[in-house]
C-alpha cells in the first residue's frame, strides 16, 4: 500500500456537487475518477495497487469511487473530496469472466475503525507497515511489520489483500519485472521502479528500495 497525496478539491467537483444532498444523484463520477487516477494515483488502485482503467460506456468499469470513511456512517463526508479515492472493483487482476468482488473497497464495505484504519491519504509512511513474502504456488502474501502489527493486519483482513488471485498477481508482476530488468545494473533497475507500476510497493520491497 502506498501513500496518496491528495490535492485541493478541484473546482469542477465543487460546482457539480454544490446543490446535491445524495451521492446517487452525482452524475459526473467518471470525470472525477479520471481526475483522481491521473493526478493522484497513477492509475493504481488505492489499496492493492493493481493497475486500473476506466472502461468505456458499453463496458463494465473496473473502478469505483471509494469513500475512505464510509458515507453511510460519516454522512457529513459524503461530498468531501479529501475522503474520496479510487479503488478497483476487486476484479481487475482476475481471470476473464470472473465477476466476483474479491478484495479492496467493495469487500471493505462500511468497515472502518478510527483506531486501526491506515488511511493511505494521511499516513505518509504507510509502506513501512507491510512486508511481502513469496510462498508456494507462485504467490506473494502481504504481512505486517513490527511497526504496528494490529493496524496492518486489520487492513489486510478488511481489504482481503491476501486473496489468492491478488497474491498471484503480485507474484506475476514481480517475475515480469525481474525478467525485464535481469540484464541491467542495480542502479538502472532502481530507476525503473516508478510509482506508476502495478504493485509498486511489492517491487520496491523485494529490491530494498
Amino acid at each position: 500500500m502506498r501513500h496518496i497525496q491528495k490535492l485541493d478539491t478541484p473546482d469542477f467537483f465543487l460546482e457539480d456537487t454544490n446543490a446535491l444532498t445524495h451521492w446517487g444523484r452525482y452524475k459526473e463520477k467518471k470525470k472525477l475518477k479520471k481526475y483522481i487516477l491521473e493526478n493522484e494515483q497513477n492509475y493504481l488502485c488505492c489499496y492493492c495497487e493493481s493497475k486500473v482503467a476506466i472502461s468505456g460506456e458499453q463496458e463494465r468499469d473496473g473502478t469505483h469511487l471509494e469513500h475512505i470513511k464510509p458515507k453511510k456512517i460519516y454522512t457529513d463526508l459524503t461530498f468531501s473530496y479529501q475522503n474520496l479515492v479510487v479503488s478497483c472493483q476487486g476484479t481487475c487482476y482476475n481471470e476473464e469472466g470472473d465477476n466476483g468482488r474479491h478484495s479492496c473497497g467493495h469487500k471493505k464495505e462500511d468497515e472502518y475503525s478510527e483506531e486501526k484504519f491506515l488511511n493511505p491519504t494521511t499516513v505518509e509512511d504507510i509502506r513501512d507497515y507491510f512486508r511481502y513474502e513469496t510462498v508456494e504456488n507462485e504467490r506473494i502474501t502481504i504481512l505486517p511489520t513490527d511497526k504496528s502489527p494490529l493496524k496492518a493486519q486489520y487492513m489486510i483482513d478488511i481489504l482481503y489483500l491476501n486473496d489468492e488471485r491478488l497474491s498471484k498477481a503480485r507474484f506475476t508482476a514481480l517475475k515480469d519485472f525481474e525478467e525485464f530488468g535481469m540484464m541491467l545494473e542495480y542502479d538502472e533497475v532502481e530507476a525503473l521502479l516508478s510509482e506508476d507500476l502495478a504493485f509498486i510497493s511489492t517491487l520496491r520491497y523485494e529490491y530494498g528500495v
